[in-house]
């Protein structure tokens, strides 16, 4: 994603635009990576990295159930193929979240216990680094473009003026406070969802 073959363009410049769209597929991934990161109220999307082993194989838990968030600490799993329930009940309970789902009747319901402050806190921690991490991805990218940039700057780019790469790091380092602006705007709502009572 940081790699800038010296453009898209004629010019040889890195194209904003394209420039820009590498830094939100960034932002994209990030705000992808928070749904399964529970607030304070659970959602479906809380159980969608969970893979259950059907029919031989790995499949993922939305493939074999609907999950339906029945109240604030229950959700039930309706599998489509009730002879399914039994794993995918093993599937999340071997999830990580700590939760102890028993199946009745075909349907695995899941208790969601509530989350604790100490918790909460702990995960609006762990938001923080993942968005500096996301952070530093987008920067990479500005800074593999600004060094083509730099190349257009000293005369090393065939048929670059000065001018033209002035304007070309200008746009990106618009097209950087843009992206980081998104970014920092999806972790401060995922923060404060989290936080909520």
């Amino acid at each position: 994603e940081a790699i800038f073959d010296g453009g898209s363009d004629d010019e040889g410049l890195p194209d904003s635009d394209e420039v820009k769209a590498r830094m939100l597929r960034v932002v994209s991934a990030m705000e992808e990576s928070f749904r399964a990161i529970r607030g304070a109220e659970p959602t479906p999307e809380l159980f969608e990295p969970i893979l259950v082993r059907a029919y031989g194989e790995l499949t993922p838990l939305s493939a074999v159930a609907q999950v339906v968030i029945t109240s604030a600490n229950r959700a039930t799993l309706t599998c489509y193929d009730p002879m399914t329930a039994n794993a995918v009940r093993d599937a999340v309970r071997d999830s990580g979240l700590n939760f102890n789902p028993s199946v009745e009747e075909g349907v695995v319901i899941v208790p969601i216990p509530k989350v604790s402050m100490d918790t909460r806190k702990a995960i609006v921690k762990q938001l923080g680094k993942a968005a500096e991490a996301s952070r530093q991805r987008v920067r990479r990218i500005r800074r593999a473009a600004q060094d083509v940039v730099k190349k257009g700057k000293d005369g090393k780019l065939e048929s670059v003026s000065e001018d033209d790469a002035f304007r070309a790091g200008k746009s990106i380092d618009a097209a950087t406070e843009e992206a980081i602006a998104v970014l920092n705007q999806k972790v401060e709502e995922k923060q404060a969802s989290v936080m909520m009572v």
